[in-house]
């Protein structure tokens, strides 16, 4: 079994497991984990035993992933995993040094594992490079040069052995012209030594061995040194094409981060091929036909073979064919242009980032059709909500007209019985009577206040700018009777200047500093303070009171509709105004609560933030109700 040394460092333990779970699942591979949540403890870790491979989440709360890399700097095999797909930290991550980038709620066994051979390929290329580096300078320090003296006829004067050896020409001696060596006069050496004040020059050898020739003026003559450059060159080619293949690899990578559908994918990866594997590739996608240009002969051995082979190559056809599947569905089959070379770690690489992109596009499209099904079906369900809505409230008013009238008629006529009757009625009847008339007044207040409720769902005016200074001021003008019927008193602070419905907010501060002027303890003057003070972008606004307070037991309980805790003998009203309240500033943005204050009465709370929370233009909108005029117009 192969084995692998991974290090994750994640600080979700949920995430952490599941990594776990997929690692210790992979057949031929003996896993050893070590696991960390904080990158500075996983920098410590890497001064000791280097993993062959990083899970390394992208958000760690020391740091982010891209810093850790660039801090860092591991030897290994490095996978980025984040919440969400995002190209530009992708390509960061790829420029840091990561070899992969994956999305979490996208990660299955066969994903990690395959991105896992990818990034450990793609690492070993890497590492690859970085010792053709080192071999480089080594070879480089150990080059012994050769040294020879021409005189200003450029005839030799002496030379040491390597001369002769760089040269191909082991029968040169002291005195033999330089440029008997045919093939210098080819290069640019003769005309550096003509002219006499040193430069350098390259010299390529009959035995395809290049040199580097530097001249120096001497006290008799020139000075030239050599030395072999054929392998730095060499090492130099080998590079350029390793470092032109990470390139190639880094830009389809971001090419196909890019990419949301599959024939965007498929334009894609046939479109790098050619410069990055020397090799034509060729994607069909499920369905798909063979492209017409190839030869007829090539066509016929390579469709039956995609019919009834596996993978591998295709006999007769020189195309080297690999199926793709995901969760057991065939996503694609990538053809290679066999090249008569086993296939390297580049092409596994590319193979990882083509079948990736692939199912993350089949994954994109597949959701872009459930969001279109899923848009229509809102729609037309908002449309018949708002229908619904709009019914709703035209049948909440038309009905508490309808209920209010006979109201009317039994209020009225039961006075008018008081009146003309009374002298012929006993106490007991008269008693009667009044209960009739209490109780029809309080159904007409009671149905008004289910309509003020119902209203609040009907899609407020808009929001104007309100100095809440002057709305109170107005309210306690409202007030004034309960003020002078009571003997209390109300203390405002410095209010802000907030964008709110004026309406709603006059009816919040009537039901509140109303209530905290009716229920007063008896034989106590109420008092009551208002103030505000600002916490970031939020303004908190608290109501104190000296009145019979508030058990702690029914401190949310006040807040339901309908919900007293006293009779009506004692505190008139229908227990709506609290919650009406709570709606009013929960439709703003913001909570209220009540809380025990140190002293006696009752202290009210509630938060609204800075600015008013954005509508949100899919939610169904109730159009206001018709008049009751117009209503009896249309059913007429």
């Amino acid at each position: 079994m192969r084995p692998l040394h991974v290090l994750v460092v994640d600080d979700s333990p949920e995430d952490t497991a599941t990594y776990l779970r997929y690692l210790r699942s992979w057949p031929d591979w003996q896993v050893t984990i070590s696991q960390t949540s904080l990158g500075e403890e996983a920098a410590g870790m890497l001064r000791g035993t280097v993993p062959d491979l990083i899970l390394l989440d992208y958000s760690l709360p020391d740091m982010t992933g891209i810093e850790f890399l660039h801090e860092v700097r591991p030897d290994c095999a490095v996978i980025i995993l984040t919440g969400v797909g995002d190209e530009e930290i992708a390509v960061q991550a790829m420029r840091a040094g990561a070899q992969d980038y994956l999305v979490k709620g996208r990660l299955t066994p066969d994903t990690l594992r395959r991105s896992a051979l990818s990034a450990l390929n793609t690492h070993q290329l890497s590492r690859a490079l970085e010792q053709a580096r080192t071999q480089q300078a080594a070879l480089l320090r150990s080059i012994t040069d050769g040294v020879l003296l021409v005189d200003e006829a450029l005839n030799i004067v002496n030379l040491n052995p390597s001369a002769r050896h760089l040269l191909d020409a082991d029968d040169l001696r002291a005195g033999t012209p330089l440029l008997s060596l045919a093939w210098l006069n080819a290069t640019a050496l003769p005309d550096v030594l003509q002219g006499g004040e040193g430069g350098r020059a390259e010299l390529h050898t009959p035995r395809d061995r290049w040199l580097q020739a530097r001249v120096f003026p001497a006290d008799q003559g020139q000075t030239v040194y050599l030395y072999d450059d054929t392998a730095r060159r060499a090492i130099e080619t080998r590079e350029r094409a390793h470092a032109q293949q990470l390139n190639g690899l880094y830009t389809l990578a971001a090419t196909l981060n890019a990419a949301r559908t599959r024939n965007e994918v498929q334009r894609a990866v046939q479109d790098a091929a050619p410069d990055l594997l020397n090799t034509d590739a060729l994607l069909l996608l499920p369905g798909e036909p063979l492209p017409t240009p190839l030869p007829a002969p090539m066509d016929a051995a390579l469709l039956g073979h995609l019919r009834g082979g596996p993978g591998g190559a295709a006999p007769e056809s020189g195309w080297q064919v690999t199926p793709l599947t995901h969760d057991g569905e065939p996503v694609g089959t990538l053809l290679l242009r066999a090249t008569g070379e086993q296939p390297g770690p580049l092409v596994a690489t590319y193979t990882q980032l083509l079948y990736t992109a692939l199912v993350r596009a089949a994954l994109l499209e597949r959701v872009q059709q459930d969001r279109a099904t899923l848009e229509d079906r809102v729609l037309a369900r908002t449309a018949a909500l708002e229908r619904s809505n709009r019914d709703l409230e035209q049948f909440a008013h038309v009905a508490s007209h309808d209920l209010k009238e006979p109201l009317r008629t039994i209020g009225s006529f039961t006075q008018l019985l008081q009146g003309r009757y009374a002298p012929q009625l006993d106490a007991r009847a008269q008693r009667y009577m009044e209960i009739i008339v209490d109780g029809a007044q309080r159904m007409s207040t009671l149905i008004d206040d289910v309509l003020s409720i119902s209203r609040l769902h009907a899609r407020a005016t808009p929001p104007t700018r309100t100095d809440l200074n002057v709305l109170v001021r107005d309210v306690l003008g409202q007030l004034q009777a309960l003020l002078e019927e009571t003997g209390g008193h109300v203390e405002v602070g410095p209010l802000p200047t907030l964008t709110l419905n004026p309406t709603q907010f006059t009816q919040l501060f009537l039901n509140l500093i109303g209530n905290a002027l009716k229920f007063h303890r008896p034989g106590v003057p109420p008092r009551v303070h208002l103030n505000a003070t600002q916490v970031g972008n939020t303004w908190h606004f608290t109501l104190l009171d000296n009145g019979i307070g508030v058990p702690a037991e029914y401190a949310e309980r006040v807040f339901v509709i309908f919900q007293r805790l006293h009779t009506r003998e004692q505190y008139a009203g229908n227990g709506i105004g609290l919650a009406l309240c709570r709606r009013i500033v929960e439709a703003r943005g913001g909570r209220i609560w009540l809380e025990k204050p140190s002293g006696d009465g009752t202290a009210l709370h509630f938060s609204l933030p800075d600015q008013p929370p954005r509508a949100d233009p899919d939610l169904p909108s109730v159009a206001p109700p018709q008049k009751l005029t117009d209503l009896a117009r249309q059913q007429d």
